[in-house]
């Protein structure tokens, strides 16, 4: 396919065959994906040139010593244009604790839809001992 006004060359990973996609805009809103094995490949090329979205991780801060960061993640793809501003957000807010793996951590960012999650339990249950470095072996 030859590259023409709006065409993009890609690599798919809607699956772990990972297709190189080329893809171009035709006339109006109608899309021409070449080089998918599979279907989700077409929606992925199609996808990614309209409209591309990412699902995000990141880490907030913590009112905590010991765990200073909780991990969190999108509960959807956002779209790519709004990335950065997502990440301000969340790199602006602090988090206490404890915290539990699926509480919200932002709703509904810009009334979008999506919703931030933390995916990790802080404290955890059971803390693991700290480890003593050990002597080294003499001779």
């Amino acid at each position: 396919m030859s590259q023409g006004v709006g065409a993009r060359e890609m690599v798919c990973i809607a699956c772990p065959i990972g297709c190189r996609l080329s893809v171009e805009r035709a006339e109006g809103d109608a899309v021409s994906v070449v080089g998918n094995r599979c279907p989700k490949g077409e929606v992925y090329g199609r996808e990614e040139l309209l409209s591309p979205r990412r699902l995000v991780t990141a880490v907030v801060r913590t009112d905590s010593e010991d765990f200073p960061c909780a991990p969190v993640r999108t509960s959807r793809p956002l779209e790519r244009e709004l990335l950065a501003e997502l990440l301000r957000e969340l790199y602006g807010r602090t988090a206490s604790l404890p915290i539990r793996a699926g509480d919200v951590c932002l709703e509904d960012f810009k009334a979008t839809g999506v919703r931030v999650v933390f995916t990790r339990t802080l404290p955890p249950d059971e803390v693991p001992p700290i480890r003593q470095a050990r002597p080294e072996a003499e001779g």
